[in-house]
């Protein structure tokens, strides 16, 4: 399941930066905008325009007429929606109608109400219960799902186990670990499913087309030269160009990320920790937003530069050990370093392992030459 973790996380990050950049925006007049510990709309309030929170707990028991994109750790809808609906969080339950698509980031899903449009779910546990009923297409990035509501469109997607237990007007094409068709199940299309272990298929359950199982395509089983060569050529080439454009800021923070100190790996190790807090922080409160994005973008800046700054610590370690320590930075002693961080590579989990004590090891280092721009002087 790397692969579907992986697609987990890019459609998360996805999501999440375009649910960021909806917050942002100019709220027009019907526009609500609410956040805070706990945010809710009562039963009989009616949001005649879009609504767009972030909270610790978001429950919508009123109505919003337009779009609801809702970011929290819990959130509940008991009311409705009457156009598309984002919301991301912890655990998400749906227990009101939506009158279009419905899109959800979340570790925990319950679907319990009609859904008018398509439904599209990332995540961890999905649960479509019998009363609901979706009229368009489900779209699953998932890890294990249940759907016993009838399906107006197709199914498909990537899960790890899938049980169907209800109609399904159209197909069902996914990639899965284990798929089930339970005694409702009634398709009345074919079902294709990528998969090692056969169809569990109740006898009472019914597919009016074909049903056909491919084996898994195990992806990188067997490495090319192409594709061990390319990141090397990334890692060097960019490295390359931070020489060319600022050699002395490369040996600024080569010089200290080798520091005779834990204290960049520290202060690396607690901002990967402590930052993304911050920024989330920063964007709850609203008034902070902006500066959460300045701050958001400015240490994504920071971590792509200690990914590229890696191999230039690496080779100045080398050399060192070899007794060819140098002041400053050389092409040999670059180029040493992307070749031995490319044999890295080669070698999980030591190379990973390696990388991510050099990643930290640099991102401290950079830190700390903001924090202090200069060493004290020893004593």
């Amino acid at each position: 399941m790397t692969q579907t973790l992986t697609h987990r996380i890019i459609i998360a990050a996805i999501g999440s930066f375009i649910l960021c950049g909806g917050i942002i925006q100019t709220a027009s007049a019907e526009t609500v905008v609410r956040s805070g510990e706990v945010v809710s709309i009562a039963k009989e309030q009616v949001i005649e325009g879009d609504f767009y929170s972030m909270a610790s707990k978001v429950n919508i028991s009123g109505s919003v007429e337009e779009d609801a994109v809702v970011a929290a750790g819990q959130v509940t809808v008991n009311g409705s929606v009457g156009n598309n609906a984002f919301l991301v969080g912890g655990r998400i339950d749906v227990h009101g109608t939506v009158g279009d698509d419905l899109r959800i980031v979340a570790g925990e899903t319950t679907i319990a109400e009609p859904i008018m449009g398509d439904v599209m779910v990332v995540g961890g546990v999905v649960q479509i219960l019998s009363t609901a009923s979706i009229a368009g297409d489900i779209i699953l990035l998932a890890g294990n799902v249940v759907i016993e509501g009838s399906v107006g469109g197709d199914v498909v997607g990537t899960v790890g186990q899938l049980t169907i237990d209800a109609p399904v007007a159209g197909d069902v094409d996914v990639t899965v670990e284990q798929i089930s068709l339970g005694s409702q199940a009634d398709v009345q299309g074919s079902v294709r499913y990528v998969s090692e272990s056969l169809i569990i298929q109740d006898p009472s359950s019914n597919v009016a087309g074909e049903t056909m199982r491919n084996d898994p395509v195990i992806l990188g089983s067997q490495p090319t030269l192409y594709a061990a060569v390319i990141p090397v050529l990334v890692l060097l080439f960019s490295v390359l160009v931070w020489y060319l454009l600022s050699r002395k800021s490369l040996d600024v923070v080569i010089g200290r990320a080798l520091v005779k100190s834990p204290r960049p790996f520290l202060l690396g190790s607690i901002s990967i920790i402590l930052m993304p807090l911050i920024t989330m922080l920063l964007f709850v409160s609203m008034i902070g937003s902006l500066l959460g994005f300045a701050v958001l973008a400015g240490f994504l800046f920071m971590v792509m530069l200690s990914i590229i700054g890696i191999s230039a610590v690496m080779g100045r370690l080398l050399m060192t050990l070899f007794n060819q320590p140098h002041q400053h930075s050389s092409l040999l002693s670059l180029l040493v370093g992307v070749t031995a961080m490319g044999l890295l590579m080669l070698l999980p989990p030591i190379g990973q392992l390696t990388a991510f004590f050099l990643i930290l090891l640099t991102l401290g280092a950079m830190i700390d030459i903001l924090l202090r721009p200069t060493l004290p002087p020893k004593r």
